[in-house]
C-alpha cells in the first residue's frame, strides 16, 4: 500500500474510528488536532462565501434561471427523502412497542425556544453585517452577497469590473489557503472521528435498534439509488466517478457533522476534481448549506414516526409527509433561532400532539446520527451542483469530466 493511501480522508476515517475503540483515553490528548482543523475551516466558511457569491453574481451569471434550477431541485430531493424516510419508518416503527422507553424529561431551555413565525421570517433579513459574521450565519451572508451583487449592476462598468476583480482576487486567495490547510485534513478527520466517538453512548443508540436500520436504510436508499440516478439523468456523468471525485467533501462532512464546515472542501474538489464550473458552485453550495435538507427530511420523518408510535400515536403516512415539508421549508431559518434544530423539533412535536418529552430521544439519537446525516445533505449538495452546472449556460457545450 502506497503512502499516498496511508495519508488520505478514508484512511483517516478507519483511524480514527479505531483509535476510539481500542484506546478511548486517549482522545482527550489528540482531540486538539481536530478542534485546530475545524476551527481553521470554519475561519474559511464566511469570507469565501460572501466573495465568491458575489463573484458569480456580478459577473453575469443568470441569477432568475441558475436560482430556480438549484431552488426547484433542492425541493426536489428533499421530497424524495422525506418520502422514501415516511415509507421505510411506517414499517419499522410498527415492530417496537410503545412505552419501549422510560425517557427523561426534555431540557426546558429547549421546550421554551419553541418556534416562533416572527422569528423565522426574521431571520432571514440581516440588521447588522458584523453581527452575522460573528454569528457564523450563513443564510444573512448570502443575502448580503445577492443583494451587493445586484446593485453593484447599477454602478458604472469601470467601478463594476474593479470590484469583481477584487472579489476574484480575494477568492482566489482563499482557495489556495484551503488547499494549503486541506494537506493537514487526514489528520484533523482522524482527530475529529476519535474524538466524537470515544465517548458516544453505543448502548442508547442500539437500544432502538430498528430505528437505526430504519435511518441507515433509507439513507442507503436516498444516496445510493435517488441521488445517482437524479446525477446521471441531469448531468450524464457516472455517478461512482463522481463519488471518487467528491470523496474528500463526504469525508469532512462525516468527520465533522457541518455542511458549513464541509463548504470549503465542497467547492474545491467540485472545482478542481469533478470540473464543475466556479460560478455554479459559488451559488449552488452556499444555498445547498443552508435550504438543502435531503439528510435531514429523511431523518425526522422517521424520527416523528417513532416517537409517535412510543407514545401510542398513529400518524397517517400523508401527515408525516405534510409535517416533514413544513419541516423542510422552515429549516433555512433555524440558525435565526434559539436552539435550532432542538426548537423546531419541539414545534413538530406539537404539531403532532405529543409530549415534549420526547426531545429526549432526539437528543440521545441525533448525535450519532447528525454525523451520516451531514454527509447524505453534503452529497445532496454535491449532486445537485453538478446538475446544475449541466444545465447552466457555463457547461454548455461541455462533456462532463
Amino acid at each position: 500500500m502506497s503512502l499516498k493511501a496511508l495519508y488520505s480522508t478514508p484512511a483517516a476515517l478507519v483511524a480514527g474510528l479505531l483509535l476510539a475503540l481500542l484506546w478511548p483515553g486517549g482522545a482527550v490528548y489528540l482531540g486538539w488536532l481536530g478542534d485546530v482543523f475545524l476551527s481553521l475551516l470554519k475561519l474559511l466558511i464566511l469570507p469565501l462565501i460572501l466573495v465568491s457569491v458575489y463573484a458569480a453574481l456580478a459577473t453575469g451569471a443568470d441569477l432568475r434561471r441558475l436560482g430556480g434550477w438549484t431552488l426547484g431541485i433542492y425541493l426536489a430531493t428533499s421530497a424524495a427523502a422525506a418520502t422514501t424516510g415516511t415509507v421505510i419508518g411506517v414499517s419499522a416503527a410498527g415492530t417496537i412497542a410503545p412505552g419501549l422507553l422510560d425517557l427523561p424529561p426534555a431540557p426546558a431551555a429547549a421546550v421554551a425556544a419553541g418556534f416562533s413565525l416572527d422569528r423565522l421570517v426574521a431571520s432571514f433579513i440581516p440588521d447588522n453585517l458584523f453581527a452575522s459574521l460573528a454569528d457564523g450565519n450563513i443564510l444573512h451572508i448570502v443575502v448580503v452577497a445577492i443583494f451587493a451583487a445586484l446593485a453593484a449592476r447599477g454602478l458604472d462598468r469601470t467601478r463594476r469590473t474593479r470590484l469583481a476583480d477584487a472579489a476574484e482576487a480575494v477568492n482566489a486567495l482563499l482557495m489556495r489557503m484551503l488547499a494549503l490547510l486541506l494537506k493537514m485534513a487526514p489528520v484533523g478527520i482522524a482527530a475529529l472521528v476519535y474524538a466524537s466517538l470515544a465517548d458516544m453512548d453505543w448502548a442508547a443508540v442500539f437500544q432502538l435498534r430498528p430505528f437505526v436500520w430504519a435511518v441507515l436504510g433509507a439513507g442507503a436508499v436516498h444516496a445510493g439509488l435517488v441521488l445517482p440516478l437524479l446525477l446521471a439523468a441531469g448531468s450524464g456523468r457516472n455517478p461512482l466517478r463522481f463519488a471518487g471525485q467528491v470523496r474528500a467533501a463526504l469525508a469532512t462532512a462525516l468527520a465533522t457533522a457541518s455542511s458549513s464546515a464541509t463548504y470549503p472542501v465542497s467547492k474545491e474538489v467540485l472545482e478542481d476534481h469533478a470540473g464543475v464550473n466556479p460560478r455554479t458552485t459559488s451559488f449552488t453550495l452556499p444555498l445547498g448549506a443552508t435550504l438543502n435538507m435531503d439528510g435531514s427530511a429523511l431523518y425526522q420523518a422517521i424520527l416523528l414516526l417513532f416517537m409517535a408510535r412510543l407514545a401510542g400515536i398513529d400518524v397517517e403516512p400523508l401527515q408525516a409527509v405534510f409535517i416533514v415539508l413544513l419541516t423542510m421549508a422552515s429549516s433555512a431559518g433555524t440558525a435565526g433561532i434559539p436552539g435550532g434544530g432542538i426548537a423546531m423539533m419541539a414545534f413538530m412535536l406539537d404539531l403532532l400532539g405529543l409530549p415534549q418529552t420526547y426531545l429526549a430521544l432526539y437528543l440521545i439519537v441525533d448525535r450519532f446520527f447528525d454525523y451520516p446525516i451531514t454527509a447524505l445533505n453534503v452529497w445532496g449538495d454535491l449532486v445537485v451542483a453538478a446538475v446544475v452546472d449541466r444545465r447552466s449556460d457555463s457547461a454548455a457545450g461541455a462533456a462532463p469530466p
